[in-house]
């Protein structure tokens, strides 16, 4: 299992680092400006180099060391450990909540109504690492996401969490449709259908897809084109490729999709001249192993 770990966070970072250089651009426009994008590339804003990622990753990797330091989820590190984020990508909804953490809002009270996937990008670990319960990974979800993201954002966050961990749990994609979906649905059925439509898109030109579901920052747009990226290709490559080339929020969906499907492969299925380039994947890699001994703690050690 410890390489369906590292397949998920360098399959994540790998995602982000592929999309960054097409952040916010149409489908039309990267087709204009780069062809079709199948390699890292540097940024055209001349703030990243090929292979480096942006604050989908960080934030990530932030919620993982808090995650290690603690055992499990204690909002207000996290929030400290958020206020010492270094990108300058940061989304509208994390920077204003980060503003009302500095100005001594209490955690419960600094996250921002919104539909943005800011959250979502970075419970990663929380499916990786709980999901021996999937209540508790929704129950994490949602806490992790309300010190910056409150209302559908939140539930982004938890749709992704449990799709993690069914992968990681090996369910069949009709099971892990049906769970993701029955628990979405208790909160936001709007979500929820566009997860099963995702679904039922799998396999469809990318541009019937996008004009279904969309492809911007949004949960409801995000999350499921993600999943039909991932339920669509057998290979990473495939898959990278594919949603990198949506267009819209790209490093975001190409970070999630990659991320799902790096940890229902494995490791050694992401392309090692990817992996090679890719900023600080040796501690990325370093951080995957830690948490997967700490699963190994909680499922089968001393518990929460």
């Amino acid at each position: 299992m410890f390489k369906k770990f590292r397949g998920a966070l360098v399959g994540f970072a790998v995602g982000d680092a592929l999309g960054m250089p097409v952040e916010g651009l149409s489908r039309e426009e990267i087709l204009r400006l780069f062809g079709r994008v199948e390699d890292f590339l540097d940024s055209p804003l001349g703030d990243l180099k090929a292979g480096e990622w942006t604050d989908d990753t960080e934030q990530m990797l932030t919620l993982a060391e808090s995650i290690l330091s603690k055992r499990y989820l204690d909002p207000s590190d996290l929030a400290k450990r958020l206020l010492n984020l270094k990108s300058g990508r940061l989304g509208w909804t994390t920077r204003n909540a980060l503003i009302r953490i500095k100005s001594g809002a209490h955690w419960f009270d600094s996250g921002v109504y919104s539909d943005t996937c800011g959250s979502a990008l970075r419970v990663l670990p929380i499916g990786l690492v709980y999901s021996f319960s999937l209540d508790l990974v929704e129950k994490y979800a949602m806490i992790s996401s309300s010190v910056t993201h409150k209302g559908p954002s939140a539930v982004g966050a938890i749709a992704y969490a449990l799709s993690v961990s069914c992968v990681l749990n090996e369910y069949c994609y009709d099971e892990m449709v049906k769970e993701v979906v029955e628990r979405v649905g208790r909160y936001d059925n709007l979500l929820a259908d566009k997860i099963e439509l995702a679904y039922d898109l799998a396999g469809e030109d990318v541009d019937i897809v996008i004009d279904k579901i969309g492809n911007s920052v949004s949960i409801y747009d995000a999350i499921p084109l993600s999943l039909n990226s991932f339920f669509s290709c057998k290979t990473f490559r495939d898959c990278a490729i594919r949603s990198v080339n949506a267009g819209g929020d790209a490093d975001s969906i190409t970070a999630l999709a990659c991320g799902l499907k790096g940890c229902e492969l494995g490791i050694d299925e992401i392309p090692q001249d990817w992996i090679e380039r890719l900023k600080d994947c040796d501690y990325i890699m370093s951080v995957a192993d830690r948490l997967y001994d700490l699963r190994l703690i909680l499922e089968f050690g001393d518990g929460l």
